[in-house]
């Protein structure tokens, strides 16, 4: 992605991505099996396009400004609101780090792709975690460090939104990294608007660690995540079965064939604190680079689920029926600019 020029300046970036999906076992209205083929527009990572705004202010401080906005190359339409992944506002200094005030993307969203074989595609570490690990953060200030020799930090706080049912955000990670070693601890707990955690997907505590370690054309992956909520537990369409933990564990490995070859894997296992509530999902895919802004990529995927699990083998791909398995694969194209 471009960046705005030191000096100072306005600059836009973004990525457009758009190609075919099939997902077999898809449960209907009646819970009804079916399979479906469909366009794909960010099952690779989302279509998206942004500004970056700086301005010099002497001393090494800077006035900066991120907006960015996801879009459906399908139709057209913007995914959301406009600026829906960050409209932001604040102050970068060399010395001190940088400061935003507005929507960002949460930390979970951008920090566990660093951890994850799959690069959080749509199949990867957020598949089996309700999109926990995904989506903007409304009224948050957050702020990124510098590099601290081999360490960076990130903090990450929101208060109660009015007349939403998400309240009080806190959050925060730390990333090490010493030459082909990289290790990253990250917390993120979400309250409801009574300040509970009361839904194991949408209100509760989110805590992963992971760690990366590259060979020079072989990286290997090992992770571990744990989300949890309270009592207060309401099932919905996410969580049928009422689970208050789920523990997820994931490794796998990026292999840099050629230049212009990436071949990766990854095997992910969820088990919540309920008998046969459980998910077991192994991906492969290849991503094939045309140009440094152009690249064609292929992945599929299958989820193995528990006597109970009702884990996607794709995330927004939709659920299967109790118990039932799904297969997926989607290919197509995606350009940088």
């Amino acid at each position: 992605m471009a960046a705005a020029a030191d000096q100072g300046g306005v600059s836009m970036y973004g990525r457009i991505a758009g190609g075919l999906d099939y997902v077999t076992n898809v449960g209907d209205a009646n819970g009804n099996p079916a399979s479906i083929s469909r366009y794909s527009n960010s099952q690779w990572g989302t279509s998206l396009w942004g500004i970056n705004g700086r301005e010099d202010l002497g001393g090494g401080l800077a006035a900066v400004i991120k907006l960015e906005s996801a879009f459906d190359t399908g139709s057209g339409q913007l995914g959301g609101p406009m600026w829906g992944r960050y409209s932001v506002v604040g102050l970068s200094s060399n010395k001190y780090g940088t400061l935003w005030i507005g929507r960002a993307m949460a930390l979970p969203d951008g920090e566990v792709y660093a951890i994850d074989p799959m690069g959080m595609q749509a199949t990867g570490a957020p598949t089996l975690h309700g999109n926990r690990s995904w989506g903007p953060r409304n009224n948050a200030v957050t702020y990124n460090s510098p590099q601290l020799g081999p360490l960076t930090f990130r903090l990450q706080a929101s208060l109660n939104e009015p007349g939403s049912s998400t309240g009080r955000l806190l959050a925060g990670v730390v990333t090490w990294q010493d030459r082909g070693l990289l290790l990253k601890g990250l917390y993120e707990e979400i309250r409801d608007r009574d300040g509970n955690f009361s839904n194991l997907y949408g209100a509760s505590r989110l805590a992963t660690i992971g760690a990366t370690y590259d060979l020079g054309g072989l990286k290997l992956y090992l992770a571990r995540s744990q989300v949890q909520s309270d009592k207060s537990v309401v099932a919905d369409a996410e969580n049928p079965s009422e689970a208050t933990r789920q523990d997820t564990t994931w490794f796998g490995v990026n292999y840099q064939a050629t230049p212009a070859l990436s071949l990766i894997g990854g095997a992910y296992r969820a088990v919540t604190d309920l008998k046969g509530d459980t998910g077991t999902l192994l991906a492969l895919g290849a991503n094939y680079s045309l140009s440094k802004q152009t690249m064609l990529f292929v992945t599929t995927g299958r989820v193995h689920n528990g006597a109970n699990g009702v884990f996607p083998v794709e995330a927004n791909g939709g659920r299967p029926p109790v118990g039932l398995h799904q297969r997926n694969a989607y290919a197509g194209m995606i350009y940088w600019f």
